[in-house]
């Protein structure tokens, strides 16, 4: 398969707190990658990195081998100038926990305001192409509603709605379901299932595991800012080798 993502040795600290500690990571086009891993292990931190909404320490990143961080002869992260990362970057969708929606604007104009601000696209054509979003999420009906008048659920459809309207290769979830009431989760993850059908490259931060091992092609396990196992999604929940894991899913699952 094409590898699309490239990470290695990447490490961030802020502060005296060293929150990533040398990842290496590979995904190939079309794949599914859930990551997941106690609070605090550094899951989105490393989702930040890759959008370059943290700037990286050490390491380098890639996407489509196209550096956008590269390591120089100490291991430091050497960036390329902001307009070629800002490039790059916008190839990637990223979808946040708490929506972050413009709450000023409606549903259809936050999905129009980055390809008309950004691309400088054609207005009634990205119009018709939000529109056509909207109907993919379930949500035409709420086009002209503002984000204070939709439920959690039905903003963080709109916010993935938004995300696509950038027409990205890859697409970031940063625990897409955190906010929500327990009755809402499943519209949004029926989305991202959706998504999966069409064979869209995902990385996917989430406390959802059953979900997590129905949708993966592979699964990530991070713990104090490491990767600590990898694997097939049984490989992770059935038959976990590592200790670490295993503890982790028998507190989570034993609480679920």
């Amino acid at each position: 398969m094409e590898e699309i993502i490239r990470v290695e040795n990447l490490h961030k600290r802020f502060g005296k707190l060293n929150v990533l500690k040398g990842i290496d990571l590979t995904v190939s086009r079309g794949e599914i990658v859930s990551v997941i891993g106690p609070s605090g292990s550094g899951k989105s931190t490393l989702l930040r990195c890759l959008n370059h909404l943290e700037a990286a320490d050490r390491g380098s990143i890639s996407f489509e081998g196209e550096f956008i961080a590269q390591a120089d002869k100490n291991g430091n992260a050497v960036y390329k100038k902001s307009k070629e990362v800002l490039a790059v970057c916008s190839r990637l969708g990223m979808v946040f926990q708490n929506f972050n929606l413009f709450p000023h604007k409606t549903a259809l104009e936050n999905l129009m305001e980055a390809p008309l601000t950004v691309k400088k696209a054609d207005k009634a054509e990205t119009e018709r192409k939000a529109m056509e979003l909207l109907a993919k999420v379930g949500l035409t009906d709420k086009k002209d509603s503002y984000p204070g008048q939709l439920s959690g659920g039905q903003q963080q459809r709109v916010a993935i709605a938004r995300a696509l309207a950038m027409e990205p290769e890859i697409m970031l979830f940063d625990e897409p379901t955190s906010a929500l009431d327990p009755e809402l989760i499943g519209e949004v993850l029926e989305v991202i299932k959706q998504l999966a059908a069409e064979s869209m490259t995902m990385v996917i931060v989430t406390h959802e595991m059953g979900f997590a091992r129905e949708i993966s092609d592979r699964v990530i396990f991070m713990d104090d800012g490491r990767i600590v196992a990898e694997g097939a999604p049984d490989d992770i929940f059935v038959n976990p080798e590592h200790p670490r894991v295993k503890a982790f899913l028998g507190k989570v699952i034993s609480r679920g």
